[in-house]
């Protein structure tokens, strides 16, 4: 397929992966109505950034991360547009025939793609005499106007898409219908640009292929590396997965959903864009680094087929999937690793000396965590993502979870503040306590933040943005050390890797119940807290609508 991104008419690109409900359209016009600026958390390109990043990463992972943000370029650059287009493929309802010329709002797209595909919530019947003349061999396009519009009779699909599990209203979609059939009429087509669609590629959802043989060969081989898949190609898996894993692991396949994003990885032998697993599909590993609320389907899949799985926080996104998730582990054992990096920093190893405890005497943890502020459009704040505390408040939880050793939970609570900063306190049977303040305000100068002291009598330690360490007890500075952030990533990935090569067994069960269930229980008071009554439940519902 082909797009228009960076001003240019680019080939090669897959196409969008339709699901039961979606239908394929062939472009015929094109107008850009207005381009989304706060769909993802980008930086400017600035040396004073760079400067101070490269004490807090070092100079691989500057070089890591400035690569992985210029390869973002093409998919930062989102539109919502409207056009007119032949429909290629039906839904299942067939409401529209293929051959059929309708009309269509594309909420969140790149500038210009030679097909799309939409839900039916966003096709329109388009009457002959509205359209402009349009041919096959052409695109006629029209960029976005300098001028600003006077009516956006668009603003509530702006930066809609099918995973976020906002439901288009029939109010919505009638207010869309009059919008559009306006904008086809009052648009002066015969002055537009023709983009040339001559020689189009067939409809492809993949590219490339991975030998029958590969995996078995990659076991027998010297080497001794098993294969891998990979759901979500974002900066996290460029810039941590795909390259810790390597010495361990043959990442083959990579799903991602969105065609800019794909981008050429050595090794990596077919791409999809697909978000789910295919019938055909058996991997080792699997790597899960999509969409939060897409995690436990693609686990569960892997695990029924005694695959390992390497998968992102958060690890369910409710109750039901911790049930499901509980079961498939009791079945299959201990095949799963959950990608929570503090867990593996070396602070951990230096703190229980310097505490001098053991695992499972109780380490009290407090922590001050400042966490970026989420762009309008981005995918944290979709309903169907739940609170971005869910998303990142876990880490600090973990961690204390983990440097008890999992004592369970015998309290808990969790205060919304005025500005929306949360509070939250925790007791463990061991007799530890944990206190937190997790907020969205401060500075953006180096990403994320976090300060966080762990305690026992006489003796305290503290940690800075998990790149300062101190300790101390009653008398004098017992140790300090400096090390940068992408260190922890680093040993993750070499740590489960490594086990992963050796057949090792994943987390146990009972850390991987205790932590999700602790943040289940917290996220479901702040719901009540934030007056979100079922806003997730229906947002689930309507995402499951289009893809189960």
């Amino acid at each position: 397929m082909r797009i228009l991104t960076g001003k240019k008419w680019r080939e090669g690109f897959l196409d969008y992966h339709r699901n039961k409900k979606e239908y394929r359209i062939q472009v015929l016009a094109w107008k850009n109505l207005e381009k989304l600026e706060n769909v993802y958390h980008t930086r400017p390109r600035s040396l004073r950034l760079l400067i101070n990043y490269f004490p807090v990463v070092g100079l691989e992972g500057l070089i890591t991360k400035t690569w992985s943000r210029i390869r973002e370029e093409r998919r930062n650059e989102k539109y919502v547009s409207c056009g007119i287009g032949k429909i290629l493929e039906s839904a299942d309802d067939k409401k529209y025939a293929p051959g059929e010329v309708v009309g269509f709002v594309a909420p969140l797209h790149p500038a210009l793609v030679e097909r799309v595909v939409l839900p039916e919530e966003l096709i329109f019947k388009v009457k002959v005499s509205d359209a402009p003349a349009m041919s096959d061999g052409a695109i006629l396009y029209s960029p976005l106007a300098k001028e600003k519009p006077q009516n956006v009779w668009w603003k509530d699909i702006r930066g809609w898409s099918i995973y976020s599990g906002i439901k288009i209203s029939e109010k919505t979609r009638k207010e869309l219908a009059q919008g559009l059939k306006q904008e086809i009429k009052s648009t002066g087509w015969s002055t537009s640009e023709r983009i040339d669609t001559r020689n189009a590629s067939a409809v492809s959802t993949t590219k490339g292929e991975v030998g029958k043989n590969s995996s078995a060969l990659l076991r027998t081989g010297a080497n001794l590396k098993k294969s891998g898949i990979l759901y979500g190609y974002g900066n996290y898996a460029k810039t941590n997965i795909i390259p810790y894993t390597r010495p361990f692991v043959n990442i083959q396949t990579v799903h991602e959903i969105d065609p800019t994003q794909i981008f050429l990885e050595q090794g990596v032998q077919k791409w999809d864009s697909s978000p789910f697993p295919t019938k055909d599909e058996k991997y080792d590993v699997y790597f899960v680094a999509s969409y939060n609320h897409t995690h436990v389907p693609i686990t569960l899949h892997a695990l029924k087929q005694g695959a390992y799985v390497v998968v992102e926080k958060p690890v369910v996104m409710d109750y039901e999937e911790l049930e499901a998730l509980e079961k498939a582990l009791r079945t299959t054992g201990r095949k799963l690793f959950i990608g929570f990096h503090k867990r593996y920093g070396l602070f951990n190893k230096l703190a229980l000396e310097d505490l001098g405890v053991s695992r499972g005497e109780p380490i009290s943890y407090h922590s001050i965590v400042y966490e970026l502020i989420q762009p309008e459009f981005f995918w944290y704040n979709w309903p169907v993502s739940r609170s971005t505390f869910l998303s990142n408040g876990c880490h600090q939880i973990d961690h204390f979870l983990h440097l008890n050793n999992f004592s369970k939970p015998k309290d808990a609570d969790i205060k919304l503040l005025q500005d929306d900063a949360v509070e939250v306190w925790i007791e463990l049977e061991n007799g530890a306590s944990f206190t937190t303040t997790f907020s969205e305000k401060g500075t953006s100068r180096v990403g994320p933040r976090d300060i966080v002291e762990l305690k026992v009598y006489g003796r305290n330690v503290r940690i800075t943005d998990a790149i300062q360490y101190q300790s101390e007890d009653n008398h004098h500075i017992i140790r300090k050390k400096r090390i940068f952030k992408t260190n922890s990533y680093k040993d993750m990935y070499h740590t489960i890797g490594a086990k992963i090569a050796n057949n090792e067994e994943g987390d146990s069960i009972e850390s991987i119940l205790i932590s999700a269930k602790i943040m289940l229980d917290l996220e479901e008071k702040l719901q009540k807290m934030k007056g979100w009554r079922d806003k997730y439940k229906r947002a689930k519902e309507e995402f499951s609508r289009y893809f189960f």
